[in-house]
């Protein structure tokens, strides 16, 4: 038997795990706006007092200004107007109270990234100077991370200062999560001098990444765990700047605009999937990502 979410795109065939999914902010968000209504005339869009309007969302603006529109308070169009804005009031207070949760989680993540920083630093700090010690070839990496690269950024102080904006979530709403995600912290990487980036890929096969915080280098762990933090770190900052899109795009909300498609598609490309799916989208950032960063040994 299995358990199909049509609006999500998600199979599967346990019940519980169609539990879980129905209660992510992907599945919440996509049953909550994507509404299709169908399309109405222009003149649908009239005040009692005549006038005529092709939007919506301007018949709203002059009705609470019209005295006629004030005065028949019973009409039945105002009442299904004044029900489909409380919708929508209602759908945008949900959205912020998970905005906030997400804020909140965002918290919590950067405070285990930086306790995992601490941990695994003072390990792989030894493992880094036994290995280069041991490995008397031309290129020190020791000396490299250490000494060339000793004034580089913390990784916690390089993704506290991306500030998402509305270009950033676009180009992922047109260009997918994984490649928009990699434009967006590439972008920001590729600001900074190669001896100030707070990363480095030292075998590209292999995924083999250094990190600095706390002004240390460490290697990430084989699954590049500290690596995936900061991408869902970001990505959370995404989910975060898309009420201010929408407030700057009121139209989006009108599901005859060509707004309110894309901002659909945007949606769902920032929140990218669940569980495995999700890890194999970040893994796909990441190798992206260390193409470009991989140390030059010459």
């Amino acid at each position: 038997m299995t358990y199909e979410c049509e609006k999500c795109n998600f199979i599967c065939s346990k019940k519980s795990d169609y539990s879980r999914h129905i209660v992510t902010a992907k599945h919440q968000i996509l049953t909550h706006t994507y509404k299709k209504t169908p399309k109405k005339r222009q003149s649908e869009y009239s005040c009692e007092c005549g006038k005529t309007y092709k939007h919506r969302q301007s018949l709203y603006s002059h009705k609470s200004k019209c005295i006629v529109s004030d005065e028949d308070s019973s009409h039945p169009e105002q009442i299904i107007g004044s029900n489909v804005l409380a919708n929508l009031l209602l759908q945008n207070q949900e959205f912020k109270d998970l905005i906030l949760e997400q804020q909140h989680e965002n918290q919590k993540l950067q405070h285990q990234l930086i306790e995992a920083v601490k941990v695994n630093g003072k390990t792989t700090h030894n493992t880094i100077n036994n290995t280069t010690n041991n490995n008397n070839q031309k290129f020190n990496l020791n000396f490299f991370l250490n000494t060339t690269c000793k004034d580089a950024m913390n990784m916690s102080d390089f993704i506290e200062n991306i500030e998402v904006g509305f270009k950033d979530i676009e180009n992922i709403g047109k260009n997918g999560y994984v490649s928009g995600m990699t434009d967006m912290i590439l972008s920001r990487i590729k600001e900074l001098d190669v001896t100030k980036r707070p990363l480095h890929c030292t075998d590209l096969k292999r995924e083999t990444l250094y990190i600095k915080d706390n002004n240390e280098w460490s290697k990430d762990t084989p699954d590049n765990l500290k690596l995936h933090k900061m991408i869902d770190y970001v990505a959370k900052q995404n989910y975060a700047t898309i009420p201010l899109w929408r407030e700057k795009y009121p139209e989006c909300y009108d599901s005859n605009s060509p707004k309110y498609d894309f901002c659909i598609a945007m949606m769902r490309n920032i929140l990218g999937d669940v569980g495995a799916e999700q890890t194999r989208l970040d893994n796909k950032v990441i190798r992206n990502l260390s193409k470009h960063i991989i140390v030059d040994k010459n």
